[in-house]
């Protein structure tokens, strides 16, 4: 069967020690398909913020659906030019699957079709070696709307004079500044074989984004064998490295958006490489989970859960 993980409660953690006395303003919405969070603190002016916030995030939303026709996503797949705000995110995509060696495909949307977990699928199913071969390239920016989505509304609410706020995008986090005491946000990340319980926390004490892909989070089963989402461009068949879940922390949404997905198709060692390759122009974090029980992790600011069935290593 499918399944879709519901995203972690990180209210508690992200909250705890906030000024009881902050004004704020928080708003639950649904879109990209997701529930999405969002808290502002920013005195009198946060509700307005957070209304500008919300309006983009639903502006993006429209834009980047590709199933819905009038969308700018939908119009390009069947011929149009972009406009300047698509085609600047796909230029963005096509440098990020560069310096991904090709592990993330901004153009998978006919191959997820075949599989059943596109805009336009019908059911789960396996497709045929003839019917990957000759498969639409379409484009489709599920792999980092998000990101983009959750960067652009930060970007917003600091415009509108908001200096501290968390997004939670369905499970994915943007932060904007410290928290309103001044203290640092901890954010839970999920455990990718106990969703209702999480691998650890991650302190943050600045604007950032953390994004988390794994196997374990659509899939479907076929003659006893499972089927994840996470589609390898090169094969067009879901990703076969040893990750059920890769976590990136980066300051820019897109880019952390894109690469977890992306180190979920290259495994651990072809993404601590990445990593170091671009240490000076896009630097980010990992936090990756193995099939075999083990856990990765390049920050400091990670704190393995007490109760964990992992085994932890940091690593450069």
């Amino acid at each position: 069967m499918s399944k879709r993980i519901p995203a972690l409660i990180l209210a508690a953690l992200l909250l705890a020690g906030c000024a009881a006395k902050q004004q704020s303003a928080s708003r639950t919405v649904f879109a990209m398909d997701t529930v999405m969070n969002f808290t502002v603190y920013g005195g009198k002016s946060a509700e307005s913020a957070l209304d500008s916030a919300v309006r983009e995030v639903y502006r993006l939303d429209a834009l980047l659906a590709r199933g819905v026709p009038g969308s700018a996503v939908y119009a390009y797949n069947h011929g149009e030019e972009p406009n300047e705000e698509l085609a600047a995110l796909l230029a963005l995509s096509d440098e990020i699957s560069a310096a991904a060696d090709g592990a993330f495909d901004p153009y998978l949307g006919g191959a997820l079709d075949l599989w059943g977990f596109g805009s336009g699928a019908g059911e789960h199913r396996v497709p045929t070696d003839a019917e990957l071969a000759d498969v639409s390239r379409l484009l489709d920016f599920g792999g980092v709307a998000k990101g983009y989505a959750g960067q652009r509304a930060r970007e917003v609410l600091r415009q509108n004079g908001v200096k501290s706020a968390v997004i939670d995008l369905g499970g994915d986090v943007a932060l904007l500044g410290k928290k309103p005491d001044g203290s640092e946000w901890h954010i839970a990340i999920r455990d990718p074989n106990d969703t209702s319980s999480y691998l650890g926390t991650l302190a943050s004490s600045g604007d950032c984004y953390v994004a988390t892909s794994g196997v374990y989070e659509r899939y479907f089963e076929e003659n006893g064998v499972r089927y994840h989402h996470i589609l390898d461009p090169k094969t067009l068949r879901p990703a076969e490295s040893e990750l059920v879940s890769a976590t990136v922390i980066c300051e820019r949404g897109v880019w952390a958006d894109a690469l977890a997905t992306a180190v979920c198709v290259m495994g651990t060692e072809k993404a601590l490489q990445m990593r170091r390759a671009l240490a000076e122009t896009a630097p980010f974090d990992l936090v990756l989970v193995t099939n075999d029980g083990r856990a990765f992790y390049t920050c400091g600011g990670f704190v393995p859960a007490d109760a964990s069935r992992y085994t932890f290593r940091q690593v450069s």
